[in-house]
């Protein structure tokens, strides 16, 4: 419809003007709307397009004066829009409320689809919700809000369907509240600006204000004019908006944006590898979450998919598509076992599964079924996720974290089936002493096991990884045991009495997630934690990403870990080469390469050996001593940033070289110390690049070797100028 004033009637449309600003207004500027400044938010996007806006979910919203619907007692608001995501508490359509007061009037899109719309007269607050019809997810909807003052209604009308109404004290008057009102965002006092959640994410057009109460059958006229449940495709997040980002990694696994928790279900299907992960594509932070999904032909560069499990209400999952595996079945076919997650039912947590067609070659569309594979009956009540499930024997084996009541800490309950359908319990998977273990915690998340092989292929014993959860006094941290798996006891039998760590990053190496390549390797997949404040993910607009994907194996009785071969690909450009060298005389030459992506490798036969990364007055130095077997870290003020328990994180090399191979992606370091320990770190600066240099003291560097890394995304990256 066009922008002009009707009879009665004002049309609002977004505009692009000529100062780059965008509005929504009329053409008689009865009504102008502007877009929120957005200074703080440095990757946000702005697309207008055809009269119509993009709200991003986070970042975007419009602020103003709506006189003409304050001056009227009777009224009709009308919203033509798409809705792409939601959230769990609600997004703001249309919010000119003060919860306090008791004042104003909201429109809210819930969850599911649901409208709910509230109102206050200064002493109480009515609301309602859609119940007849909903929105539609990526399509278009038209919703009017009727407040009829004397007749003592207030109507809710969706696509043309009047879908609830309230009822409230007739002549009523609402009681507006002084300020701004804001479109696309729910506001409920004067501190609003500082709320991380509420704002709409989707399209918005054809916004009309009509001064008078619309009768039923003008407003069944007035939807039909729309392109109600016209499809429009799900939200797409553009990578290039971080370009400029010189924090987001570029070579790591890494959602396209928004909020991205650990990857998992790492699966390998037609010549493709796949890896989920928990995702929120509405806003950068936690919050109603989906299983996000990629595709790589090498575990390194990453193609984005659609989501591949959405929550759907009336089904097992309302309230969230938790983390879980992939595995193909015996029949060939891909499988997606996961948490599904249900309020409404306690315990709120069960076993689900998900199944492919055997046709989709990249795995888009997922079949959930319509019964939980199995529901918690022992462990913590109400603490049952996260499945991990292989094939052995012809054996379907599978493992779901809880916590066990019998000695207060963390387990994984170990499940056995036929068809991976019906499933036998075992009980508790490993038999050990909280008391020996707090750090592990009362729940475990994400149990993974898999087998270690040694040089010649065979497989030596398995690993049993977890990430602690509801831990005292100590941070969340991926802990493993070594161990004999028994696939015909079904019993896994550990080697030591201490849980061992594979990094010593205080936290930022955790969730993890494997499985076992075609080509035999067993492959690790971590999350890569944030560790900075709420406010600095929420104002860049994406938080976490994967560390690099490990190859875990089994050498002289010790776990082995490395980054996965095709890591090297990436290896661009050779900067620096030097051999036996001191110290002093690698750093002059050091001084030389500024970047952001640096790979490096340093060998040397002295007892110390240290890695520093420096920007500005920043910097962060990873150091072994021979001597005493403790790799560590530390920054500008010697504040230790690494983890040291005790013994059980010493590393003994008591003779030959020290080999420390480091990795710098943006705000990632990743360094490994002869494949035995690993230390990763998070390295957010305040300049533009970063420099690295090798500790003093060394007499006698055997080897030092940097390359450039390129990036893993190709046209959805450059590098800033």
């Amino acid at each position: 419809m066009n922008s002009e004033r009707k009879k009665g009637m004002i049309c609002l449309t977004f505009e692009r003007e000529a100062d780059d600003r965008i509005i929504c207004h009329d053409r008689n500027e009865l009504i102008r709307l502007e877009l929120n400044e957005g200074t703080k938010f440095e990757n946000r996007e702005c697309i207008c397009s055809e009269e119509a806006f993009q709200f991003d979910g986070y970042s975007t919203w419009f602020e103003g004066v709506m006189d003409p619907v304050k001056a009227a007692d009777n009224f009709t608001l009308s919203f033509c829009l798409v809705p792409q995501e939601y959230s769990d508490q609600g997004d703001g359509i249309f919010s000119c409320f003060n919860e306090a007061e008791r004042k104003g009037l909201y429109i809210k899109l819930m969850k599911h689809g649901k409208i709910e719309v509230g109102f206050g007269n200064g002493r109480d607050i009515f609301f309602f919700s859609s119940i007849n019809k909903h929105t539609e997810k990526n399509a278009w909807n038209m919703i009017s809000v009727i407040f009829r003052k004397d007749a003592g209604w207030c109507d809710l009308y969706i696509n043309g369907i009047l879908s609830n109404r309230r009822q409230f004290p007739r002549h009523m008057r609402l009681d507006w509240p002084e300020g701004k009102l804001c479109l696309g965002k729910y506001m409920a006092d004067s501190t609003y600006e500082e709320r991380k959640i509420g704002v709409f994410c989707g399209w918005m057009k054809g916004i009309l204000v009509h001064d008078y109460c619309l009768s039923f059958a003008e407003a069944e006229r007035l939807h039909a004019q729309y392109p109600c449940g016209q499809k429009e495709a799900p939200l797409s997040i553009n990578r290039a908006a971080w370009k400029n980002d010189i924090q987001r990694p570029a070579y790591h696994l890494i959602a396209p944006g928004k909020w991205m928790n650990e990857p998992h279900a790492p699966v390998y299907y037609k010549g493709n590898y796949h890896i989920f992960y928990q995702a929120n594509v509405h806003a950068p932070i936690w919050n109603h979450i989906q299983w996000g999904h990629m595709i790589s032909t090498d575990m390194v560069h990453w193609r984005d998919l659609p989501l591949a499990l959405e929550t759907e209400e009336g089904t097992l999952d309302p309230d969230g598509c938790w983390s879980g595996s992939a595995l193909i079945d015996k029949n060939g076919l891909p499988r997606i076992y996961y948490t599904a997650g249900n309020n409404g039912k306690f315990p709120n947590q069960s076993a689900a599964m998900a199944v492919s067609d055997a046709e989709d070659m990249e795995l888009t569309r997922w079949h959930k079924q319509d019964s939980p594979v199995q529901e918690q009956t022992e462990g913590w009540m109400g603490e049952f996720r996260d499945p991990f499930v292989w094939i052995e024997n012809d054996t379907y084996f599978m493992l779901v974290g809880t916590g066990d009541e019998n000695n207060g800490g963390g387990n994984a309950i170990l499940y056995s089936s036929g068809d991976g359908v019906d499933w036998t319990s075992h009980g508790f998977l490993l038999d050990y002493e909280y008391e020996k273990n707090e750090e592990l915690g009362h729940v475990w998340e994400l149990p993974v096991l898999l087998p270690l092989r040694d040089a010649n292929g065979n497989i030596y014993c398995h690993i049993l990884l977890l990430c602690a959860c509801q831990i005292e006094n100590a941070a969340v941290e991926t802990y493993y045991f070594l161990g004999h798996w028994n696939s015909e006891e079904k019993s896994f039998h550990k080697f030591h009495e201490k849980a061992m760590l594979l990094d010593l990053g205080n936290g930022t190496f955790t969730g993890p997630s494997g499985f076992v390549t075609p080509d035999k390797r067993s492959v690790l997949f971590t999350i890569a934690q944030g560790k900075r404040k709420g406010e600095e993910e929420f104002y860049s607009g994406w938080a976490h990403n994967g560390g690099l994907p490990l190859e875990l194996s089994i050498a002289e009785g010790k776990l082995r870990l490395k980054p996965i071969r095709e890591i090297y690909t990436l290896k661009k450009k050779k900067l620096l080469e030097l051999a036996d060298v001191s110290s002093g005389e690698a750093n002059r030459q050091l001084a030389l390469i500024k970047g952001n992506r640096l790979w490096m490798l340093l060998c040397t036969d002295c007892d110390e050996a240290g890695i520093v990364t420096c920007c500005e007055e920043q910097r962060i130095k990873v150091h072994y001593d021979r001597k005493t077997g403790r790799l560590e870290a530390e920054d500008e003020k010697q504040i230790c940033m690494g983890k040291y328990r005790g013994t059980e994180d010493l590393v003994a090399l008591d003779g030959g070289e020290i080999r420390m191979e480091y990795f710098l992606d943006h705000s990632m370091i990743e360094v490994y110390l002869n494949e035995q320990k690993s230390m990763s770190l998070r390295n957010y600066i305040r300049g533009t690049e970063r420099t690295v240099r090798v500790s003093e003291g060394m007499e006698r560097i055997t080897k030092l070797e940097v390359w450039e890394m390129d990036t893993a995304y190709g046209e959805y990256r450059e590098d800033p100028e």
